[in-house]
């Protein structure tokens, strides 16, 4: 909210016929350049964000918490991690591209049920109240979300849980390793 209030002032003071960057709010995608997402990108994963990959005939989607944005060999990234025992893993480890989809706090139960059910029993986007839509390049992003990050894979890894912290050991012990993907950022839209 604080974010969002400080953007509404910003645009303000912005000529009236002039389209505000920082926040639109008419309902419709405006691509925007990566360096200008805004908000703190460690709340919105703690708003719950959406990781997708496939195609618009056959696509996954999942809760996630874990990620970055950042500077990667000098292009804007997103790092995400999908667990191996996840359906969307099989999606991402098939697919050249993702998408990381944010949504108003008005969405958040929505996307915590896309955390809650797999695509392989049923067709959770639907059940979980979103809809799908898709951008040129043919990924999936939600007509319900306000930020879609559309990425390019350039590297993945599985993580070496012998190396994670020992709080966190138990945890790969229930649900396998996860697998470390990093997207070069293509194309970022916002309403």
């Amino acid at each position: 909210m604080f974010i969002m209030a400080i953007a509404m002032v910003g645009c303000a003071e912005k000529a009236q016929n002039e389209v505000c960057d920082e926040f639109i709010s008419d309902g419709k995608w405006h691509e925007i350049d990566a360096e200008k997402i805004p908000g703190n990108f460690v709340q919105h994963m703690n708003d719950a964000m959406l990781l997708t990959a496939g195609d618009s005939a056959n696509f996954n989607t999942m809760t996630i918490g874990w990620g970055e944005i950042g500077k990667l060999w000098g292009r804007p990234v997103v790092t995400v991690y999908v667990s191996t025992s996840r359906y969307t893993c099989e999606f991402m480890e098939s697919n050249e591209y993702f998408t990381v989809t944010g949504f108003p706090e008005e969405y958040k139960g929505n996307v915590m049920y896309m955390g809650k059910k797999s695509g392989r029993d049923e067709n959770k986007v639907v059940n979980g109240g979103l809809t799908a839509e898709f951008t040129d390049l043919g990924n999936a992003i939600f007509s319900e979300a306000n930020l879609a990050i559309e990425c390019r894979k350039i590297y993945r890894a599985e993580l070496d849980t012998t190396a994670a912290p020992t709080d966190m050991k138990g945890l790969y012990q229930q649900i396998g390793p996860h697998i470390m993907y990093v997207g070069e950022i293509v194309k970022t839209y916002r309403k």
